[in-house]
């Protein structure tokens, strides 16, 4: 794994320049944010264990729950494999009264599980988030970098064209941003093609697009 130190070396010898590491940092800490949203990274994720009839969980204190993406819970305690389920999301506002289940919302800081019967104990919950990058200074430059491998080129493009635009070098700066996006479009249709494919449309109903008023084939 490359450190900061490693990836700035790098981005040096590729294009010379006077900056001051402190002014590349915040460039690079900058594309951090960016590759860690587009490319929908996640953080380890936050377990805890159900109690019996028990609905309500607090989050701890510095969980930002706006970044949950999954949720997942065990159903039954086979051993050595016991089987989870994806709990589907329902704004409280709107589902107040909803019933069946399993399902969670979010109230006041806390999490909210409905469960046919009474919520199951000792049944594990993972939820997963998408991740923040941990901002780089100078003193933490020789800490490997938190962007995975894959994804550490595309960051050295983010930095090379930010630091070509505050030179006004036009020519560089197409140049880094064509390859720059060609790397993030290449990984993104990369991971498009790992996904399954369903052998027969799901659905054969028409969606409008409410946004720009046209009417898509939905599947």
């Amino acid at each position: 794994m490359a450190t900061v130190t490693e990836i700035m070396t790098d981005i040096n010898l590729r294009y010379r320049n006077t900056f001051t590491n402190a002014q590349k940092l915040v460039w690079l800490n900058e594309e951090l944010r960016d590759l860690f949203d587009v490319m929908e990274i996640d953080s380890p994720p936050y377990a805890f264990t159900t109690v019996g009839e028990e609905n309500i969980y607090p989050f701890p204190e510095d969980f930002d729950y706006t970044k949950i993406k999954v949720v997942n819970m065990q159903i039954n305690s086979s051993s050595p494999d016991p089987t989870y389920r994806e709990l589907p999301f329902k704004r409280n506002d709107d589902n107040v009264f909803a019933s069946g289940g399993p399902w969670y919302t979010i109230v006041s800081n806390t999490m909210y599980i409905e469960y046919p019967g009474g919520v199951p104990d000792g049944m594990t919950v993972y939820i997963y988030c998408d991740a923040d990058p941990t901002i780089v200074i100078e003193s933490t430059m020789d800490l490997p970098c938190e962007l995975p491998l894959e994804y550490q080129e595309i960051l050295k493009f983010g930095v090379l064209k930010r630091i070509a635009g505050a030179r006004k070098d036009i020519v560089m700066y197409n140049n880094y941003s064509a390859d720059y996006q060609e790397k993030i479009a290449d990984e993104l249709w990369e991971r498009k093609l790992k996904e399954p494919e369903f052998v027969q449309p799901t659905s054969t109903m028409k969606f409008r697009n409410h946004s720009r008023g046209y009417v898509i084939n939905g599947y």
